[in-house]
């Protein structure tokens, strides 16, 4: 089995303690919020499952009455002025509309307001007698960008726990894992309905589509393919169960909410998933062939896998592609034989020359043996060399290919599995039909038949619109990146020890409301970003913190850091180097395909020196293990597990990386001189430039001062840099540590 990372070991130990106190804290705010409750079980079961919250149907819960009726701007507000009332708390006043514009922009697209945006959104604001709002045509243009699916791509990618490396012992790229990733970000920007969004990646392949539509449906299925693995699992068997393990636990927490894995060895010890149920489903998937790439030439690894070809003249180009890989296999496998060959003939003529040191006899024969052999190593030079050519030309000449994908299709057999007692392959139990799990009973579902696995059956079980649990997770996902933490604080925990949500009736509304719009994701961000309570300001009113000091209520909104990729985006735009097109390919895709790793596992300087680009980070390469530094430091998801909810932190690391990073020093500086690009001598103009594409804002009066202080004291060198010289590189200077200082502020970090 492959190697286990002691860090996510103990990242999961910490969510799992995690997870159980929040159950806890969960309870009492639920109960708190309650005029009766009933006391949970200590384990749900198929008997008893019915009586816990999220198993219940999704009911379209009746819009409150609250006192203060001026206040609800829309039906969230009403549920959330409801609680605030109950809980006497009062909402603090509403965002200004330079904090508002940045906290839009970061949320729906993951970029900063320009100035000049800034100032016409402010002016709009101000302004009167407009038949729109001017929040709300904002918020149309947001959706409606490209940059929205590269946003909120980026979170399903953290469930989906996209990679572009195998990860685990023999780490080796995926060359063409990014089409899935593109695939993800167009799903977003075209507002592809959740339910078909689920389809298409669980049973694409299934789905009747033509040309470009077919491709779409077969990289959707990469997400059944991207799960790391131990490639080099010598007992069959056992790679098999651990990758059906992945999937269904991926499959679980990112649809369900729900640890369905934990079946594997027994009956779930707390959620209504028998043992059976599990193998029920791992019938599914055990027929259902995993498409991840074949190895390298030149290496043996046990579970290789095919890749999905597509694209136009897909058939001929696949034939081709493949009898030319069989010619490229044939002529390695020679060459290697020839080197061994050669080898044993060089080892023989060594021998027969210490032989001939230390012998006394006549050595006639033996110096003729000597000749000979030599005369043979020479021939086997001649071989190794023009095979060494062969395989070169066999390597640079390839005819043109299918493009090819991660994907998922059907196994050659449809396969029940036997209960492995205790999750061990050599210890089976009865067979188990292929099936869905017991705990939902829903109508108009079709059975499996014989000859198919029965996904496509799960599919139209996942996305049934009567299924309480997945458009309950799904909104709840949408609120948490939204609002900073989700109604259910669990995102991927809706079971007994997740924790019950705050706002049950309304989390039950938005889900209602969800399906009854056709699944429709920006419909459901619309709604919310336009509500009163998500534009509200983040000011701490000492009495509301006194009795809600983790704000469970929402009577502010709570300020928390950008994640990774949104502060690495808006430290390229303010500095004006951000490549806004989306790169085409991976970096990944780059890398040689078939010399690179041909005697050798994944090598992290491969891709180490490939890390900076100037597009947007959802570009960056995903490599197991091999993260770039910005993204470790900043709470990137880890590649190899679902995570509806990444950590957030603030430690001394990220500090030192604000400080000292050359990549944050050269964007400072590219920022400082934009600014001075044109300005006159006098500093004020620049300061009120470097402000307002920073921070959205202009200086007060006594940061104006103690800047414009710093700008005449004597410049010393930024660290690692020489003395400036001239007028022209001082200046620069001074304004590069201002530009530093501005890009590491929490101000620029955090959204507010």
């Amino acid at each position: 089995m492959g190697s286990v990372n002691p860090f996510s070991i103990g990242r999961r130990l910490g969510r799992l303690c995690g997870t159980l106190l929040a159950a806890s804290m969960g309870c009492l705010a639920f109960a708190g919020t309650q005029a009766a409750t009933v006391e949970a079980p200590r384990r749900l079961t198929l008997e008893n499952a019915a009586s816990f919250w999220s198993f219940q149907p999704v009911r379209m819960s009746s819009v409150p009455a609250v006192k203060g009726v001026a206040w609800p701007r829309s039906p969230v507000d009403h549920f959330v002025l409801a609680k605030l009332e109950e809980q006497g708390l009062k909402p603090v006043p509403a965002a200004d509309p330079r904090t508002l514009i940045r906290r839009l922009h970061h949320d729906l697209t993951g970029l900063p307001p320009t100035p000049e945006e800034v100032e016409a959104f402010v002016r709009a604001c101000h302004s009167t007698g407009q038949q729109r709002s001017p929040v709300a045509v904002l918020v149309d243009k947001l959706l409606a960008s490209p940059h929205f699916g590269e946003r909120w791509g980026r979170h399903w990618l953290d469930l989906a726990r996209y990679a572009e490396s195998n990860g685990k012992a023999r780490n080796m790229v995926w060359h063409h894992a990014w089409r899935y990733r593109d695939w993800v970000i167009g799903a977003f920007n075209r507002d592809l309905p959740y339910d078909q969004f689920i389809r298409e990646q669980i049973a694409g392949d299934l789905l009747p589509a033509k040309g470009p539509e077919r491709d779409d449906h077969l990289v959707a299925t990469g997400f059944l393919a991207l799960g790391a693995k131990a490639l080099e699992e010598t007992k069959r068997e056992l790679f098999r169960m651990d990758v059906i393990d992945e999937q269904i636990e991926v499959i679980g927490r990112a649809f369900l909410g729900l640890s369905v894995a934990c079946a594997r060895c027994h009956d779930h010890k707390f959620d209504p998933v028998p043992t059976r149920d599990y193998y029920a489903l791992a019938g599914i998937l055990r027929s259902t062939q995993p498409l991840y790439g074949r190895g390298p030439m030149g290496i043996k690894c046990v579970n290789d896998s095919e890749l999905q070809p597509i694209g136009p003249d897909v058939d001929a180009r696949a034939a081709n592609a493949a009898e030319h890989l069989k010619q490229l296999a044939t002529r390695v496998q020679e060459r290697n034989d020839a080197r061994s060959s050669r080898y044993r003939v060089v080892r023989n003529v060594a021998n027969a020359k210490n032989q001939l040191k230390k012998t006394g006899a006549d050595t006639t024969k033996l110096e003729a043996d000597i000749s000979q052999m030599e005369a043979v190593i020479k021939d086997w030079d001649v071989k190794v060399k023009a095979l060494e050519a062969a395989v070169a030309n066999l390597e640079t000449n390839f005819p043109p290919q299918p493009a090819f994908a991660l994907a998922a299709r059907e196994a050659a057999k449809p396969e029940d599995s036997r209960i492995h007692i205790r999750g061990t392959i050599d210890n089976l139990g009865e067979v188990v039909p292929r099936g869905l799990p017991q705990v939902i009973q829903l109508d108009g579902l079709a059975p499996i038949a014989p000859g198919e696995s029965g996904r496509r059956q799960l599919a139209d079980w996942l996305a049934h619109p009567a299924n309480p649990l997945t458009p309950r997770v799904a909104v709840n996902r949408v609120w948490q990146h939204l609002f900073g933490r989700g109604l259910v604080t669990t995102p991927d925990d809706f079971g007994l020890n997740g924790t019950r949500p705050s706002h049950p009736e309304l989390l039950d509304y938005l889900a209602a409301q969800f399906v009854r719009d056709g699944w429709s994701t920006k419909k459901l961000v619309r709604s919310l970003v336009l509500s009163r309570t998500y534009q509200l300001g983040s000011e701490l009113d000492a009495a509301n913190h006194e009795r809600d000091p983790e704000n469970v209520f929402l009577w502010r909104k709570r300020p928390r850091p950008l994640d990774a990729e949104t502060f690495h985006d808006a430290v390229l735009a303010v500095s004006g180097q951000l490549d806004m097109r989306p790169r085409p390919g991976s970096m990944v895709a780059d890398l040689p395909l078939f010399t690179a790793h041909e005697l050798f596992s994944f090598k992290p300087q491969l891709v180490a020196t490939q890390m900076v680009h100037q597009h947007r980070a959802v570009y960056l390469p995903v490599v197991r293990g091999v993260l770039p530094e910005l993204l470790k430091l900043f709470d990137f998801a880890d590649p190899s597990m679902a995570l509806g909810a990444r950590d957030e932190t603030v430690v001394p690391a990220q500090a030192s990386f604000l400080m000292n990073s050359p990549w944050l020093l050269a964007q400072a500086r590219h920022l400082a001189a934009s600014i001075l690009a044109g300005a006159s001598a006098d500093d004020k103009e620049p300061l009120e430039r470097l402000f307002l594409r920073t921070l959205s804002r202009p200086p007060s009066l006594a940061e104006r001062e103690r800047f414009l202080g710093y700008l005449e004291q004597p410049e010393t060198s930024l660290a690692g840099q020489k003395s400036p010289t001239t007028p022209e590189s001082i200046r620069l200077e001074h304004w590069t540590s201002i530009a530093q200082v501005l890009l590491a502020s929490t101000e620029f970090r955090f959204s507010f």
